[in-house]
């Protein structure tokens, strides 16, 4: 039975999740539209488009130290938040291109740290209280992106396309006040007493670093699908909602398995078997993809985003609760997000070209990638073996 402290600590973290999972289920699929209806053509909203990972891959692990320092990740959620509203809403001003780059990247600093930052909470709060369960917390950032997605798109039959950014912002506001309600109270073990110059280094142990890049190399394996799924869909003529259904599976088996096996985040590094248990997946999934299996497999194919991502994702954060150094955490979840960020970004140029060139080919040259990662989960593995989960 949970004690008071523990439900109060459950209901902030919920909270955090779901507030900043639900700006990013507007922007990721709409902020396009709106750039859009600004004029600008297919390329300039590509560049656009790859500012926020180029900024990802630059700042998060930076910028993840400062949540090493006493009041860092209150200050990491509340500025994030805040620069993000900000941010969203001078861009209603913007008037070309250059102007609205320059924004976006602002407002890509600013999340860069968003979701790391949760994350860090989360862990820690899992590390300090076994009996939180990190899925059935992390599920409600899923749950969000999915409300605030299909909300965004009812609200675009209706609106016109700076209602896109009004939403933005207003919701970047909710997420801020939540952020200075829940964050503060939820970062009040945080900022180990480690000398400066050893946060610089990042040190982290061999078996972390294998399952950082076990991971990353496991969701980079979705870059075909994320960037060329629908596409390649609609080419074999299915309908748009039919379309629709096929992510809209993906994110219910998600939700399902953050339910099911979300305690594995505080079963130390023996979660690292879920990792390569979404690598072994998602050599199937993407290599049967590329076969245009037909409707009733894609539906399957697709519910294994349950193994291919929430499974891998939920081994990175047991890697990370159990094996990030104290007075390093902040850090080691910047590298992680910063290493799936770099990998992503350069499997979705690769895809692209592949794509280009062979059509569906892209999908199964992602099984490279995906057979690497759970290459390097067992390692990971086997280098951690007999290894004790640390104690907060």
């Amino acid at each position: 039975m949970q004690s008071q402290d523990s439900r109060s600590d459950a209901l902030r973290l919920a909270a955090l999740h779901g507030a900043s999972f639900a700006v990013i289920g507007v922007s990721m699929p709409f902020l396009p539209v709106w750039m859009e209806s600004r004029a600008l053509g297919p390329a300039a909203i590509g560049v656009l488009l790859a500012i926020p990972t180029v900024v990802r891959v630059l700042a998060t692990a930076p910028l993840m130290r400062l949540a090493d320092r006493p009041g860092g990740a209150f200050g990491l959620l509340v500025a994030g938040h805040g620069v993000t509203a900000v941010g969203y809403g001078l861009m209603l001003g913007a008037g070309d291109a250059v102007a609205i780059g320059a924004l976006v990247a602002l407002v890509a600093l600013a999340q860069a740290t968003i979701v790391p930052t949760g994350d860090l909470l989360t862990t820690e709060a899992v590390r300090a209280n076994p009996g939180l369960n990190y899925g059935r917390l992390r599920v409600w950032g899923s749950l969000a992106f999915l409300a605030t997605s299909l909300g965004g798109g009812v609200g675009l039959a209706v609106l016109p396309p700076d209602g896109i950014l009004w939403s933005l912002v207003g919701l970047a506001l909710l997420a801020l006040a939540v952020a200075a309600w829940a964050a503060r109270p939820l970062a009040r073990g945080g900022g180990e007493a480690v000398p400066p110059a050893a946060r610089l280094r990042l040190d982290l142990p061999r078996p972390l670093v294998l399952a950082i890049l076990a991971c990353a190399l496991i969701q980079a394996s979705h870059a075909a699908v994320y960037a060329f799924g629908s596409i390649h869909w609609r080419a074999l003529g299915f309908s748009g909602p039919v379309i629709g259904g096929f992510w809209a599976i993906g994110v219910v088996a998600e939700i399902g398995l953050f339910v099911g096996l979300g305690g594995a985040v505080g079963g130390g590094a023996r979660g690292l078997g879920l990792v390569a248990l979404g690598g072994a997946a998602a050599v199937l999934r993407f290599g049967a993809l590329a076969l245009d299996p037909g409707l009733a497999a894609t539906v399957l194919l697709q519910a294994m985003h349950a193994l291919t991502f929430a499974a891998t994702h939920l081994g990175a954060m047991a890697a990370l609760t159990a094996l990030s150094p104290p007075g390093r955490r902040g850090a080691a979840q910047g590298a992680y997000a910063a290493a799936v960020a770099l990998a992503v970004a350069l499997a979705t140029v690769a895809s692209g070209l592949i794509y280009r060139a062979a059509g569906p080919a892209a999908f199964a040259a992602m099984v490279p990638l995906a057979l690497a990662g759970t290459a390097l989960a067992f390692a990971a593995m086997r280098a951690g073996r007999g290894g004790r989960r640390e104690d907060p």
